[in-house]
C-alpha cells in the first residue's frame, strides 16, 4: 500500500507529464491558461495553480523555457536551445527564430557590474506574412505626436 506521499508523488509526475506533453504538442509558445484548457481535456479536476507549479517546475529543470512576449504573460516554449522570436504584432503569431553563429550585443558588462546572466534573446515585433497583406500598422512618421 502506497503511502499520502508516495500516492502524491505518484500524482505530481504524472500531472507533470501531461503538462510537458501539452506544452511539447502546443506548437505555438501558449500561456499557462492555454496549457490550462488542454490539460483538462487529459486531467478534469486539475486547478490552474497546478499547472502553474508544473510549468515551474518544467522551465527549472531546463525541459521547456518560459519568457515574456507582446502581452507580458508568460509563454512556454518545447525548445530549449537558444534562439529568438519574432512576435506578430496583429494575429499574436510567435515564430522561433534560429540563430546562424553568435549574436554579440553591445551592452555594459552586466556581469561586471554584479548581475547573474542565465540567457538572452531578442524578439522581432511586425507583422507576419499572413497579415502583412491584409492591414499595414502605421509607420511611426505617420502616427500624430501627442
Amino acid at each position: 500500500m502506497l503511502s499520502t506521499q508516495e500516492k502524491r508523488q505518484q500524482r505530481n509526475t504524472h500531472q507533470k507529464a501531461v503538462v510537458l506533453q501539452a506544452v511539447l504538442e502546443s506548437g505555438n509558445h501558449p500561456s499557462a491558461d492555454a496549457l490550462y484548457e488542454k490539460v483538462r481535456q487529459v486531467i478534469p479536476r486539475i486547478s490552474l495553480g497546478t499547472v502553474y507549479r508544473n510549468l515551474h517546475k518544467l522551465a527549472e529543470e531546463g525541459r521547456i523555457r518560459q519568457m515574456y512576449l507582446r502581452d507580458r504573460s508568460a509563454h512556454y516554449d518545447p525548445m530549449v536551445a537558444e534562439h529568438d522570436h519574432f512576435v506578430c504584432q496583429q494575429c499574436g503569431m510567435i515564430e522561433n527564430l534560429i540563430r546562424r553563429g553568435r549574436i554579440s550585443l553591445r551592452v555594459p558588462s552586466l556581469r561586471q557590474q554584479g548581475y547573474r546572466i542565465y540567457s538572452h534573446t531578442i524578439v522581432v515585433y511586425g507583422l507576419c506574412r499572413n497579415c502583412k497583406g491584409k492591414r499595414e500598422l502605421p509607420s511611426r512618421e505617420g502616427r500624430k505626436r501627442a
